[in-house]
C-alpha cells in the first residue's frame, strides 16, 4: 500500500491491518527462534563431530603408539632369547670341555693309580720270593 492508501484507510481497517502485522512480527519471531535453535544444534553437532574427529586421532596415535611399543619388546624378547641361546651355547660348549678335562685328568689319575699298585704289587712279590727263598 502507498501512503495516500494508507491515509484514506478508517481506524477500524488501521486497527486491523495493525494486528495483522503484528501477528505476521509474532509468527516471525516464533520462526527466527526455531532457525535459531536449528542453527545452534547444527553447530553443536558439527562441534561433536571435530570432538569425534580429534578423538579419532589421538585414538590413532594411541594405537599406533601401543603398537610401536608391542614391536620394540617383541624385538627385545627376540634379542634376550638369541643372546639366551647364544649363552646357553656357550655355557654347553665349555661344560664338553670341563667334562673332558674331568674324563682325561681321571683316566690319568686311574693310570697312576694302576701304575702304582702293580708297582706294589711287583714290590710284595719281590718281598714275599725273598722270603720264600731265604726260608727253604
Amino acid at each position: 500500500m502507498t501512503e495516500k492508501e494508507l491515509r484514506r484507510l478508517r481506524r477500524t481497517e488501521l486497527l486491523e491491518l495493525l494486528v495483522e502485522q503484528g501477528r505476521v512480527v509474532e509468527r516471525l519471531q516464533k520462526e527466527v527462534a526455531e532457525l535459531r535453535s536449528e542453527a545452534e544444534k547444527r553447530q553443536i553437532s558439527i562441534a561433536k563431530a571435530g570432538s569425534i574427529a580429534e578423538a579419532s586421532l589421538s585414538l590413532t596415535k594411541i594405537f599406533e603408539e601401543a603398537q610401536e611399543a608391542a614391536k620394540i619388546y617383541l624385538e627385545n624378547v627376540e634379542r634376550l632369547s638369541g643372546d639366551q641361546d647364544r649363552i646357553s651355547a656357550q655355557r654347553e660348549e665349555e661344560s664338553k670341555k670341563k667334562a673332558e678335562q674331568l674324563l682325561m685328568s681321571t683316566a690319568k689319575k686311574c693310570r697312576e693309580m694302576e701304575a702304582a699298585t702293580a708297582q706294589k704289587c711287583r714290590q710284595m712279590l719281590e718281598a714275599a720270593a725273598k722270603r720264600s727263598g731265604g726260608l727253604s
